[in-house]
């Protein structure tokens, strides 16, 4: 689990777990490799052993400036999961006030159209879903994966949880709207007897 890929880091600790270095991540895929480890399509995660699924949140615009061309060089796929509401700073991203980070339409597409990347719904607002009743989970699920299926023109079959908050009720809906996979931020490797709308992750930080 990755959120954003930076030349270079903030000075807010906040901020700073969020974002890792181009340089820094690049080490980390070849080292991975040399240790025999598959990178894959989210889409293609049941498909062979020792394998790692790249994974970004919330949709920055530095997932496309900086983290393609990264991922283009590695071939290596990923899977960026974008709130809705953030996509052309409509929202604001309040954990970086001031700053306009989000992808807009136009980027979005740029990014959705190379074949390493594959994009996944991320709600619109990045609540704390279990906090949320039935139907406001419900709108906040479905509706992002409908715009972002009008925005791209394909289906949108994967989810990132905000928070890797949810419920039982969260769970009932990513199957009713028909996600093949949904991820959590539980901070464990995926076994052999995993469940693909819990999908654990490690979240990836640079060190100071």
């Amino acid at each position: 689990m990755l959120h954003r890929v930076v030349e270079c880091r903030s000075t807010t600790p906040e901020q700073r777990i969020l974002e890792v270095t181009p340089d820094w991540l690049e080490h980390r895929i070849l080292a991975y490799r040399q240790k025999g480890y598959h990178f894959v399509s989210i889409n293609d995660i049941s498909k062979t052993r020792l394998w790692i699924a790249i994974t970004l949140d919330d949709g920055y615009r530095d997932n496309l400036t900086v983290a393609l061309p990264l991922f283009r060089k590695l071939q290596v796929p990923f899977c960026v999961y974008v709130t809705t509401g953030f996509i052309g700073n409509l929202q604001s991203m309040w954990w970086y006030p001031d700053q306009s980070l989000a992808l807009d339409t136009y980027e979005l597409r740029t990014l959705a159209a190379d074949p390493l990347c594959t994009i996944g719904a991320h709600t619109i607002s990045h609540p704390h879903l279990s906090q949320l009743p039935f139907d406001a989970q419900l709108h906040e699920i479905q509706t992002s994966q409908h715009q972002l299926q009008n925005i791209l023109n394909r289906p949108i079959n994967h989810f990132s949880y905000p928070h890797g908050d949810y419920n039982d009720q969260t769970l009932n809906i990513c199957r009713q709207v028909g996600f093949h996979t949904a991820v959590t931020t539980n901070g464990r490797t995926v076994r052999n007897n995993y469940q693909p709308l819990q999908l654990d992750r490690i979240n990836i930080v640079q060190p100071n």
